[in-house]
């Protein structure tokens, strides 16, 4: 378990944009040390250079997570930069709004090797540095299509679902060794994911950006919230009222979070 942030490595994936981006900055005013990973090299330098010179030492570095190789290569850049990582946030992911009678096999297999083994990848390539330290702390982000199915959300449910599944395991692994692993369920949040991600209709990856830029909450906020209760190892961190609520229900009464969550479907048509 991580004692505190200051002068800590933190590895975080996804960090060009959105989420990542933002917990690289609240990590940076935490006076953490940060090796940042992206696809998007151009969008992550950015990152990197609007967080140097805050006594800090940032890196950045060029990986498809979807790729144990990619991650592998990486591990040897960071340990050369930083000496070792204590933390690592596996939240690189993409967004897909298909059905799945239309989302193409390649398509899916791609959702499920970034969102998922991505975060397979991540854990096995760092976790050799955060046991050497006795505390250690990992946090993969999923969501709550984790506990529920939404129409058009086949491959990005799965992906989340093996993300829960996978972590609540690890963590159980993990127990002794002083490394601990939480899993982030955020809430909706405006970023570029659904922009930039799979949709089988333009008006549909439309339809969802504008639900998500009406109801989604602040990455800035989410990453003040997460980082605030990280420390104390929780094995689940929910963000926002929806996201308690339906977690509630789901544990409940499965079948009234299933009509909830095909009403909300009908209401926001994506």
């Amino acid at each position: 378990m991580l004692p505190g942030y200051e002068g800590r490595v933190a590895v975080v994936t996804g960090a060009a944009n959105g989420l990542g981006r933002a917990l690289a900055g609240g990590l940076a005013a935490r006076k953490c040390n940060l090796a940042l990973i992206d696809v998007d090299s151009s969008a992550l330098e950015n990152v990197a250079q609007e967080l140097t010179g805050r006594g800090i030492a940032v890196t950045d570095h060029r990986a498809d997570v979807g790729s144990q190789q990619d991650l592998e290569r990486v591990a040897i850049e960071i340990e050369k930069a930083h000496g070792t990582a204590h933390l690592l946030v596996n939240n690189a992911a993409l967004s897909a709004s298909a059905d799945f009678s239309t989302i193409s096999g390649a398509d899916f297999e791609r959702i499920v090797r970034v969102n998922f083994l991505g975060v397979v990848h991540g854990c096995r390539v760092f976790l050799p540095f955060l046991r050497e330290h006795a505390e250690g702390q990992i946090l993969n982000v999923s969501s709550c299509f984790a506990w529920l199915g939404y129409p058009g959300k086949t491959a990005y449910a799965s992906s989340k679902a093996a993300i829960r599944a996978f972590s609540e395991s690890l963590r159980l692994e993990l127990a002794g060794h002083g490394v601990g692993v939480s899993v982030l369920y955020p809430g909706p949040m405006h970023t570029t994911l659904v922009h930039s991600g799979i949709s089988d209709s333009q008006e549909r990856r439309e339809r969802e950006d504008r639900f998500l830029e009406t109801r989604g909450v602040s990455p800035d906020r989410v990453a003040c919230a997460v980082l605030d209760r990280l420390l104390a190892n929780p094995s689940r961190i929910l963000i926002g009222f929806d996201y308690r609520a339906l977690d509630l229900l789901a544990r409940l009464s499965p079948g009234l979070a299933e009509q909830a969550m095909r009403l909300t479907a009908m209401r926001a048509r994506f």
